[in-house]
């Protein structure tokens, strides 16, 4: 960190996201982790979480306890100079911004989030764990939102069920709202919240993630209600599962993450359906179940070795059905390793 602090030409870095200060100190929730070039950093905390900060802070950070009206100019207005000079900060709202730019003048702050993302991209081995864990619960969750999926079954009623069950498994909770969109819902790739009963020939998105000791998991499968899906619904499958296999085949450190996106987009594109595909192809795992990398057309960042990402082709036509696959991955030297499992079959099984 201090040599990025040192790289980048900044005095300190005051950090605000409660996913930041959860990744550089151990404690989640609010506050402002000041972490100087020159000095030890400090943990800013109001009253209410000084308790739990002190209690699950790790590295001897030093924990200081603010009044209950104290804003972020009170933070920054008593350091010496020399740590406000070239201040970076990963997070601030506009209130904040304008309020510390009063206080120090626009030249002296500096948009820092790509110091910290340099580091929270690239996992070390507690970090993985605790995502093969997050990985490990989502599979066992899917297997369960497989066994409900049938006639007479209320979305709603999977999505009970199978939160219930991470719990049950040891997760802090689901890592995003559990999407569970069956019929012609199934073609919005966020699904829509309500309680349609499944019905024998729908199509049926799952999307579920689970958090494991504050890390994500993100995975995705596809299924059909009924004997003999349709052509056109077989055909769809196979083609996104084609481009799921491609995109990993294709993953490497050093490759551009565009490039992935751009390889399934021609390819799904050579099929006729490239305006079927309307979002990114990926995205980075971690504290957050959206980091980066940015796996899409405008991703500038390279794949490195200890990333986790995601792969998760889908195409959907409206009115109709949509069909995504995805899972999460980690990439190795030599590619990926899946730490997502279920079988991928469009009968519930």
């Amino acid at each position: 960190m201090m040599d990025l602090i040192q790289e980048n030409e900044l005095s300190a870095i005051l950090i605000r996201s409660e996913a930041n200060i959860f990744y550089f100190t151990g404690y989640r929730g609010p506050g402002y982790l000041l972490v100087p070039l020159n000095g030890e950093p400090k943990l800013y905390v109001y009253p209410l979480d000084f308790e739990a900060a002190k209690t699950y802070v790790r590295g001897g950070i030093e924990v200081e306890e603010l009044s209950m009206t104290a804003r972020v100019e009170n933070v920054v207005e008593g350091l010496p100079d020399e740590v406000k000079s070239r201040l970076g900060f990963d997070s601030l709202n506009a209130e904040d911004y304008l309020r510390l730019s009063a206080l120090l003048s626009h030249e002296s702050l500096k948009p820092a989030s790509e110091i910290v993302w340099k580091l929270r991209m690239i996992k070390d081995r507690s970090e993985i764990e605790n995502i093969e864990r997050a990985c490990d619960i989502a599979s066992k969750a899917m297997d369960l939102a497989s066994e409900m999926l049938e006639e007479g079954v209320m979305e709603s009623e999977v999505k009970a069920e199978v939160l219930e069950e991470m719990f049950k498994l040891g997760a802090d909770g689901a890592a995003f709202d559990i999407i569970v969109a069956s019929g012609s819902r199934s073609s919005m790739p966020h699904g829509a919240p309500g309680s349609r009963l499944m019905r024998e020939g729908d199509v049926v998105v799952v999307d579920l993630g689970a958090i494991f000791e504050g890390y994500c998991s993100d995975m995705t499968r596809t299924f059909y209600i009924g004997e003999n899906p349709p052509e056109e619904v077989v055909k769809i499958y196979e083609m996104v599962l084609e481009a799921k296999n491609l995109a990993e085949e294709s993953v490497k450190p050093w490759t551009l993450s565009s490039a992935l996106y751009d390889k399934v987009y021609d390819r799904l594109a050579a099929m006729g359906y490239a305006d079927r595909f309307i979002h990114g192809l990926g995205h980075g795992v971690g504290i957050e179940i959206h980091e980066p990398p940015k796996i899409s057309k405008i991703g500038k960042e390279m794949i490195q070795e200890n990333m986790v990402i995601t792969i998760e082709p889908g195409i959907y036509l409206p009115g109709k059905f949509g069909v995504r696959i995805e899972d999460t991955l980690l990439v190795e030297k030599d590619g990926v390793r899946r730490l997502t499992s279920a079988p991928y079959t469009l009968t519930p099984y």
